[in-house]
């Protein structure tokens, strides 16, 4: 009996012996090894290669101005667990390994990035951990793996190459995220930018929420994709090419401003294996020329929003305006059907083709003034067509119990058949000189 008591009590003091043993060890690169390896212990100070036991942990920080350099190349060749690493100056972090490797941190710190950072991956390199890109620093993905929280501060950039993937966690975006061509950025779960998302032809988004917030920019051709919710209340403009919004179960919320800039094009369209929802528009939708904003299902102008169609091309399966919903300008309009509802309005300031049908409900009024607008499809009217100084040319048929009111426009008047401003006996002269000619050819 007494002989198990000597042993239990040793083990017990063998343990307090190694609790009082552990260390937080503050690890400093100084590559004074082989200047380039992880695993090389002289590269370090103190002569440790950082790596957590049960007795010591490391904090480590890689400063190429501490050590007068204009950058530190660090190869990781094998998997490594520390506390957290904080980077100063120009690092280069590398994966070395030709199968899986991994960086683990176990404090929530983890890595944070100060200076200018790139990570590159070879094969399947992970990052364990949350990363932080401090306010001014610059950060490069390049195939990776992050399993943790990513932040991108105020006027920090994030530059992404090829494949990154944000596993089981978020990215908090307040500075400026840059997608490059063929690259992408993948979430498990929200992408929140109060910053600027910058696309040259590659992809961000991912299987839960895409939000832009209020202050949130997103520009550029590529893909921008969400599966569950995609709420966009800041700006997000196609610029230089065509941008892609996939969404699948939806829904596309918009109180902020979608658009195109000149040339370039906008389009909102569903999963292809997916019943694609309609797009509630409560904020604003810039049509520009040269391109257009195109929705692959319903587009519904809802109360207090604005379309504002500047030459460009509107397109939808189906559009609805509502009552106080603003919809304006000259351009190009495809849909299956354009509709009016009561006590709604379109003001067609130019002029517009509309490819499809268009219905206008009891009290509802389509406004022309200061060109011709062509509908192509039947025009079924039970409102007000209002015309000033424009014309209409319902080429599939007109129909219903319509309200047509025609007068001279601001700018333009059918009957100033010489284009000098007036409208008097020198047009009624201008006419008959112009029918009598042509009735002497005949």
């Amino acid at each position: 009996m007494f002989r198990k008591v000597l042993v239990l009590t040793a083990l017990i003091l063998g343990l307090l012996a190694l609790e009082v043993q552990a260390a937080v060890i503050n690890s400093t690169w100084d590559g004074g090894g082989d200047g380039r390896s992880w695993e090389d212990l002289y590269n370090w100070d103190p002569d440790i290669v950082p790596d957590n036991t049960i007795t010591d942990t490391f904090v480590v920080t890689i400063d190429s101005n501490r050590i007068g350099i204009d950058e530190i190349e660090v190869g990781l060749q094998q998997p490594r667990t520390i506390d957290q690493l904080d980077c100063y100056g120009e690092v280069e972090l590398q994966d070395w390994s030709p199968y899986w490797n991994e960086l683990i941190f176990e404090e929530p710190n983890g890595l944070t990035n100060h200076g200018g950072l790139g990570i590159e991956g070879r094969n399947e390199f992970e990052i364990n951990g949350n990363i932080t890109n401090t306010n001014g620093a610059e950060l490069y993905l390049l195939n990776l793996e992050i399993n943790g929280n990513l932040y991108n501060h105020i006027e920090a950039i994030i530059e992404v190459e090829h494949e990154v993937f944000v596993i089981d966690a978020n990215l908090e975006n307040s500075g400026t995220i840059v997608s490059f061509p063929a690259s992408q950025l993948w979430l498990d779960k929200t992408l929140h930018n109060t910053g600027q998302i910058n696309l040259y032809g590659g992809l961000c988004g991912g299987d839960k929420t895409f939000d832009n917030d209020s202050i949130g920019l997103v520009k550029g051709f590529g893909e921008i994709y969400s599966d569950e919710l995609f709420h966009n209340k800041g700006i997000i403009y196609a610029f230089g090419g065509a941008l892609v919004a996939i969404i699948t179960e939806g829904p596309f919320l918009n109180n902020g401003v979608l658009g195109n800039k000149p040339n370039a094009s906008l389009h909102i369209k569903p999963n292809l294996f997916e019943l694609p929802p309609d797009v509630n528009n409560q904020g604003t939708i810039e049509v520009n020329a040269g391109g257009g904003v195109t929705f692959d299902c319903n587009l519904n102008n809802e109360p207090n929003a604005v379309i504002k169609l500047l030459g460009g091309t509107l397109a939808a399966t189906t559009i609805t305006q509502s009552d106080d919903a603003t919809f304006k300008g000259q351009g190009n309009i495809t849909t299956n059907n354009l509709v009016i509802e009561s006590d709604g309005s379109i003001q067609l300031t130019g002029p517009t083709k509309i490819f499809g049908n268009v219905q206008i409900d009891p009290n509802a009024t389509l406004e022309i003034s200061d060109g011709t607008t062509l509908i192509t499809g039947q025009t079924v009217c039970n409102g007000t067509i209002h015309i000033k100084g424009g014309y209409l040319i319902p080429q599939g048929g007109l129909s219903g119990d319509c309200n047509i009111i025609w007068e001279p426009g601001t700018y333009t008047n059918p009957a100033d058949f010489n284009l000098d401003g007036k409208v008097n006996f020198g047009d009624f002269a201008y006419f008959a000189e112009t029918w009598l000619w042509q009735t002497e050819l005949h």
